[in-house]
């Protein structure tokens, strides 16, 4: 068994700062990522809006080719993509100005149709790691639906999504182990955790106890840079790592951090706040209180009034219509309806 730390800065540390990585800031963010021995590097997200050059956000495969020009024949380098927008790049065959994997990130009510597309990715020559979000939305009998159909699509690795950063360290063991029931030998397993409730280092040190001998991912960032409350700090997993045997030169991302990172936390504040442990609490997407502060609602208690107002069927992605609706029986003195 391999423990793979896969480094999330420049995609989900992109939430922070809208993407806003120069070629060569990402670039010089990447060498040093490599020199402090992190081999997987997710290097962006696919999607409309960045400015070439000037954004890890790419709308095409050919505005990546120049951020990989040093490839390091040892190290993987990975792009995220959502489905459905997913199915609306062209992406060519694997090759040497490419990335290496695809991390294929679905909702549950998308599984059927992204595992497809998942399958196409896989015949192009890629690395297919398959990011079903908000995992624990799954029914047992859906999940267990889900592998079954994930085994017969082969990825490198099916990850658990903390999307809604609601699991504790007991709720990650039951799911992975269930999952591990299931799951072909041959596929990999990885976790993605978020901070909402100040336990993604836990859940991480939790999942990396799972009795399995297949490889293993966990996703970190630098200073645990991520939209809301953040990830899990990428320099703790290398401290955890380092105590078990692992050798990574945690100088590196001090370095960077210090060079590159600080200075956008110190303009756009990430980490625990009251307004994503509220989202947490209610296993709603963190976006809704993202939205709502957003457009003035800094009151905290104004702010848990206005989550309530968001209906069931919609706490899983941003509604716009309904969040406005909110906004505006507030605007009214009205107290919120589902």
């Amino acid at each position: 068994m391999e423990i793979n730390i896969l480094d999330c800065t420049l995609r989900d540390g992109g939430y922070v700062n809208n993407w806003e990585f120069d070629t060569d800031t990402a670039a010089d963010i990447m060498e040093c990522l490599y020199q402090s021995g992190i081999r997987c590097i997710e290097i962006g997200i696919m999607g409309k809006g960045g400015k070439r050059g000037k954004s890890t956000k790419f709308s095409s495969f050919q505005e990546i080719e120049l951020l990989l020009s040093n490839k390091k024949e040892d190290c993987r380098y990975a792009v995220m993509m959502t489905w459905p927008e997913a199915g609306t790049f062209e992406i060519p065959e694997r090759n040497q100005y490419t990335v290496d994997m695809i991390r294929l990130a679905f909702f549950k009510e998308g599984c059927r149709d992204a595992l497809r597309y998942a399958k196409k990715m896989i015949q192009k020559g890629y690395e297919v790691f398959l990011q079903p979000m908000a995992t624990f939305m799954y029914s047992r009998d859906e999940l267990n639906q889900m592998i079954e159909q994930v085994n017969a699509v082969r990825p490198k690795a099916l990850y658990m999504v903390d999307s809604f950063s609601n699991l504790y360290p007991k709720d990650v063991r039951i799911m992975a182990d269930c999952i591990l029931k299931e799951l072909d030998r041959n596929i990999d397993f990885g976790f993605h955790a978020h901070n909402n409730i100040q336990m993604a280092f836990a859940n991480v040190i939790e999942f990396l106890d799972t009795d399995t001998q297949r490889d293993l991912y966990v996703d970190g960032s630098i200073f645990g840079m991520g939209r809301g409350a953040g990830n899990v700090p990428v320099e703790l997993l290398m401290e955890f790592l380092n105590k078990e045997g692992a050798r990574y030169d945690i100088s590196r991302v001090l370095y960077t951090y210090q060079k590159y990172i600080k200075p956008i936390f110190e303009q756009n504040y990430w980490g625990y706040d009251h307004a994503y442990y509220l989202t947490a609490s209610r296993s709603m997407n963190s976006v809704y209180s993202w939205y709502f502060v957003n457009h003035g609602i800094q009151d905290i208690l104004l702010l848990e009034k206005a989550l309530e107002g968001i209906r069931e069927e919609n706490k899983h992605t941003l509604v716009r219509n309904n969040a406005d609706e909110v906004l505006k029986l507030l605007k009214n003195g009205r107290n919120t309806c589902r």
